[in-house]
């Protein structure tokens, strides 16, 4: 029926009725890797909504004047590290919001920092405070991003901020934000009834959505392996994601290279991911892209979903040193492999310009659905081969239930 509805609609009164109904929207899941930390560590998410957001990728020099976005009260800095940065730009710069500035959801910096921003209904923003410098959720993840090197320094700068809200055609989005580093530490920022909790903690490696991450812990003791006697769960909503990704990541074996270690998280995140096509009742949203972050190497990934291959852009390759931040659309299918030498500057919005057309049909493509069968066979493919090699190696996949010491959450 949703889709009979919506085909019948124009664009822009399907993207007004969309964001009524954003107070329902769950989305989006995070993990954390750090099994193998001596080798590498490696990060992922997916972001799932009803609609694309016309995602950009964005490169940050260091140098770059910014502000919190809030005005006259707004925290002001100057990026001290560069950055490779995603962003809902693409729509949201179409309601008033600046096109590089604001809509950051997804990023890696050069010393080895990554941030996610996920939904969390639950968010209630602090009123501003003249006396505390504000900054935009809008601009959360620049401001991390920009300013420290790793999780300690992120959570020391956070507190001294107000983490505020802005409205996009009159709803505020509730955000809440994991962040990683290279030495695989790990936090959890939310926001519940105007203050900052914080969850600072190596053992913080599975987040998604509502409810808020300490009741998401409890409700976890539920389920088997975790202390409790439900079997594992398998819907898409944001509870039954968590219990998945939690249970689900301990097992992953030890990856050969670099490559498997990519496949590896990528297998995990389709398991959490919402294909296209899927009932949009109890508030299920497709995932429109996959990002993993290998914070070791300093290479980030992103995959958006309608597209059949991976991109990835290897920082060592950016000169941060540049006086202008620039811009790619990873929506474009013809891009494949390492990309860094394909941003370009965005005060010629080339970037714009070239932009695929806009992605906000719900109508599935039959090329969707072969690429989505694509990547994931390729990767489940990969998996077995590993699995296969770790079997003859004389090892033994465990098939048995974790014990709740076992956990990483609950230890």
């Amino acid at each position: 029926i949703f889709f009979r509805i919506m085909s019948k609609l124009s664009l822009s009164a399907a993207i007004i009725w969309l964001v009524v109904l954003l107070p329902a929207v769950h989305a989006c899941s995070r993990i954390l890797w750090t099994k193998y930390s001596n080798s590498f560590v490696m990060s992922g998410r997916s972001m799932d909504w009803v609609f694309s957001f016309d995602d950009y990728l964005y490169v940050v020099p260091r140098g770059i004047p910014m502000d919190g976005g809030m005005g006259k009260g707004s925290a002001r800095w100057t990026s001290k590290y560069g950055s490779v940065v995603s962003s809902m730009s693409g729509w949201s710069s179409k309601h008033g919001f600046d096109f590089v500035r604001d809509g950051g959801t997804d990023g890696i910096n050069e010393k080895g920092l990554a941030v996610h921003v996920l939904l969390l209904e639950a968010t209630e923003y602090p009123p501003p405070d003249k006396d505390i410098p504000g900054v935009s959720y809008l601009r959360w993840a620049r401001y991390l991003l920009d300013n420290f090197a790793t999780v300690a320094e992120a959570v020391e700068g956070t507190k001294k901020v107000h983490i505020l809200s802005v409205a996009i055609m009159g709803h505020v989005l509730g955000a809440h934000v994991a962040i990683e580093d290279s030495n695989g530490d790990s936090a959890i920022f939310e926001i519940i009834e105007g203050k900052l909790h914080v969850y600072h903690d190596k053992k913080a490696v599975v987040m998604t959505n509502d409810p808020p991450y300490d009741q998401q812990l409890k409700l976890l003791r539920r389920y088997e392996g975790f202390g409790g006697d439900l079997p594992l769960p398998g819907s898409t909503s944001s509870e039954d994601r968590f219990v998945r990704l939690s249970y689900y990541l301990p097992y992953l074996p030890k990856p050969a290279d670099d490559t498997e270690a990519v496949a590896s998280v990528q297998s995990l995140m389709m398991n959490a991911a919402v294909p296209f096509g899927a009932p949009y009742g109890d508030d299920v949203y497709p995932t429109w892209w996959t990002s993993y972050s290998d914070l070791t190497n300093g290479v980030y990934y992103f995959n958006w979903v309608k597209n059949p291959f991976l991109i990835w852009v290897e920082l060592k390759n950016l000169d941060f040193s540049a006086a202008e931040v620039l811009v790619l659309n990873p929506r474009d299918p013809r891009l494949l492999g390492e990309v860094s030498a394909l941003f370009t500057e965005v005060g010629t919005r080339e970037a714009q310009k070239a932009a695929v057309p806009e992605m906000h049909s719900t109508t599935l493509s039959v090329f969707g659905c072969v690429s989505a069968i694509f990547v994931c066979s390729i990767f489940a493919v990969a998996i077995h081969q590993m699995l296969v090699k770790r079997t003859a190696g004389g090892g033994r996949m465990r098939t048995s239930h974790l014990n709740p010491e076992e956990s990483p959450l609950l230890t």
